[in-house]
């Protein structure tokens, strides 16, 4: 009789390290390298890991609206494969990328885009010294939670200039009306968090990260979480599918 065959638990890593990795050794073709996203209930999705490396014209529209907003000395506060900040530096910008993952930093050095090792809540960079600040690709999500967020949101006006701005992308977690993801909304108000708290981890094949919280808000939950920090909504821009842009600048 064979035994059966044993399912082991992934390897926990550098995912999204891992994940990038794959997909430039695949010529960042589309089709070849997905990586999968597990919500902490068994909820999962399956993003093409080319996304990650798409030019500019296959952008969702948002974004190459907030793009042309760009100006003076950029961060981005999760860069991954640094296809904003290669577009942006082909048009003349002074550009520095942030991510958690060394292999996002290593891609990004292989693509002449200065990077460095850091996190959303500990920029590694001096203060006052960046006019723009992005957080696309639905970055808003690194606020993480009400707690967290504030004391992000006063960590990314440490290192901004007078008169910067951010300019993001995030997710209405409640255009989502499926009983799976209302379900999820309740509990997670059930134990005290935001609805759209989410609670995910990143698998590329073998490799998982560790859990890690992602805030999808709504515009209203936004505004609130800005009252009191130091950046104010200046601009929105809706799809009517939940997606959102949106230009936060300094409060005066």
């Amino acid at each position: 009789m064979e035994e059966p065959l044993r399912h082991l638990p992934p390897t926990s890593g550098d995912a999204i390290g891992h994940l990038l990795s794959r997909a430039w050794n695949a010529d960042r073709m589309p089709g070849r390298v997905f990586e999968i996203i597990e919500r902490s209930d068994g909820f999962t999705g399956v993003c093409d890991a080319a996304e990650y490396f798409a030019p500019h014209d296959e952008w969702p529209q948002r974004e190459q609206e907030l793009l042309k907003e760009a100006r003076g000395r950029i961060l981005d506060v999760g860069c991954g494969a640094g296809r904003h900040l290669l577009h942006l530096q082909q048009l003349g910008h002074d550009v520095l990328g942030i991510d958690t993952s060394a292999g996002a930093i290593d891609l990004c050095e292989k693509q002449s885009i200065p990077a460095r090792i850091g996190s959303a809540q500990h920029l590694p960079c001096e203060a006052s010294s960046f006019d723009t600040i992005l957080a696309l690709g639905a970055n808003l999500g690194l606020l993480e939670g009400k707690e967290v967020a504030r004391p992000t949101l006063r960590e990314w006006a440490r290192v901004a200039a007078p008169g910067a701005q951010i300019l993001a992308t995030g997710r209405d977690p409640y255009a989502s009306t499926g009983k799976i993801h209302t379900d999820y909304h309740q509990a997670n108000r059930d134990a005290g968090r935001m609805g759209g708290q989410l609670r995910i981890r990143l698998r590329s094949g073998p490799v998982a990260s560790p859990y890690f919280d992602y805030l999808y808000s709504s515009l209203d939950e936004l505004r609130e979480l800005l009252e009191p920090t130091p950046w104010q909504l200046q601009r929105t821009i809706e799809d009517g599918n939940g997606a959102y842009g949106v230009v936060l600048t300094l409060k005066a």
